[in-house]
Order: C-alpha cells, then sequence, then structure tokens
C-alpha cells in the first residue's frame, strides 16, 4: 500500500484508494495464489500494474457512490448529523455543551444566533439552516489538518466507512465469485489426488489453497456483518461531534 500512497493526498488515500484496495483485493490475492506466472518477476509487475489501474479507477468511483449513498442515508436520518447534532430534540451533544457551542458559534459567525427549542419548535427549517450555516463555517476553518488533527481524523473515518458501504453489493459479489472460484480450483486439485482417503485428501491440499480460502471467507463476514449502515451512522456523527468541539479552538475574525 505505501507503493500507491505517494501517488494521493492523504485524504484520498484512506478515504477513496484503502476502500477501492478491500474491493478489488479478493480478486488479486486469488490470482496470485491460483495462477502461478503472477508469481514470476513480470507477472508480479503486470499485476501491480493492472491493480494500480483498477485501484485508481475504483477510488475515483468511490467519492461519486459515497456522495449518492450519503444523500440517501441524510434523508433517511432525518438530516446530516452536522445539523441533526446542534438540534435541541437530539442528544448526541448533552444540553449544556451545545449551549455552549451555541454561544460561541454566535460570537464567530455573524449572521448565528442562539437558538431557542421553542425557536427550533416553530421553525424548524430556519434553524437547520442556520445549523447547516455552522457546519459549514466550521469545515472552512478546520481545514488545516495540522491545526485540526482530530477532525481531519474523524473525516477520514467517515468518508472510508461511507464510500466501503457504498459498494457493500458489489464487495460481496466479488468475494464469493473469488470464493467459488478458489474452491472450484482446490477441488480440481483434491480429485487429482484420486482414490485416497478423505483425511488424506485433506492433508495433501496446498496450504496456500486453504490459506486463501480463509482469507476470502473472513472478507465476505466482514462484508456482511460490519460494513452496514450502523457503522456509517457511528462514524458520521463521531465527525460531527469532533467538528463542533472545534468551535472553542477557532479564534474570531
Amino acid at each position: 500500500m505505501d507503493d500507491f500512497s505517494k501517488y494521493f493526498d492523504e485524504y484520498s488515500f484512506n478515504s477513496r484508494v484503502k476502500p477501492a484496495f478491500f474491493l478489488v483485493f479478493p480478486i488479486f490475492i486469488s490470482l496470485l495464489v491460483l495462477f502461478e506466472p503472477s508469481r514470476t518477476w513480470t507477472g508480479s509487475t503486470v499485476t501491480f500494474l493492472v491493480a494500480f489501474g483498477v485501484i485508481n479507477f475504483a477510488a475515483n468511483q468511490m467519492s461519486a457512490k459515497g456522495n449518492v449513498l450519503q444523500d440517501k442515508l441524510f434523508k433517511k436520518w432525518g438530516g446530516a448529523p452536522t445539523t441533526i447534532v446542534l438540534r435541541h430534540s437530539d442528544n448526541t451533544i448533552d444540553s449544556v455543551t451545545k449551549s455552549r457551542y451555541m454561544d460561541r458559534l454566535a460570537l464567530l459567525i455573524s449572521n448565528f444566533t442562539h437558538t431557542t427549542p421553542e425557536y427550533e419548535q416553530a421553525n424548524p427549517e430556519g434553524a437547520d439552516e442556520l445549523y447547516m450555516s455552522a457546519s459549514n463555517y466550521l469545515r472552512e476553518h478546520t481545514r488545516d489538518t495540522t491545526a485540526y488533527p482530530l477532525v481531519f481524523k474523524e473525516n477520514i473515518a467517515y468518508g472510508f466507512s461511507r464510500n466501503i458501504r457504498a459498494f457493500k453489493t458489489l464487495g460481496i459479489f466479488i468475494t464469493v465469485s473469488s470464493l467459488l472460484v478458489s474452491l472450484v480450483v482446490t477441488y480440481l486439485d483434491a480429485t487429482a489426488l484420486g482414490s485416497k482417503p478423505p483425511k488424506l485428501v485433506i492433508q495433501e491440499i496446498s496450504f496456500p489453497y486453504l490459506g486463501l480460502i480463509a482469507i476470502l471467507l473472513s472478507m465476505l463476514w466482514a462484508w456482511v456483518f460490519l460494513v452496514t449502515e450502523n457503522w456509517v451512522k457511528v462514524r458520521a456523527f463521531a465527525y460531527a461531534k469532533r467538528l463542533y468541539s472545534a468551535c472553542e479552538k477557532i479564534t474570531v475574525d
């Protein structure tokens, strides 16, 4: 992965390239294990070049599909987490801290006002516009990753989870396909041993084949049980909380 990192900025590498690599990894690990020519010097070079091209293409697609998924999730959740957490009706941030953040935001942003639960209930759209304006302001003023490393870290974590979740269906398809191919090759390799007892046949199966199957099964489990909407939601709200906490560090212009 270090060979890829020098071609991308830190955010793109962590939130787009890494999900793309995870997406296509079953193909390349299967190719290396099952196709012996790919392990030669020439084969390795070709494999690397193809991998770079495929990962680069997939990484470019990550952002587009991730944004589409984001729009769907925000609509389902009732708004962007950076809007939701500032609402009085939401308890992600406790009321005392939220009030302190609003006081600070009112100092930083000329047209921001500290809302009340009554105002928010009577004018929810107007209140949300204020909250969206506040989050936009904070994003623009926390772009210095050196000054705000924790905001940047949470943004990367959210981008990674969102983008990889956007490709869940394709990821499962690629992993299952690679697993089936691996099982077929392993079966054909085993049947070539003739009429030996099953115990001896299993013992004779190539360790790389067994390792490949174990890796692919683990990846399939991760796609199904770990790459979930709830995972994306947790990361999204963690980023929103970290973004607002930065308001106390920003100086008044």
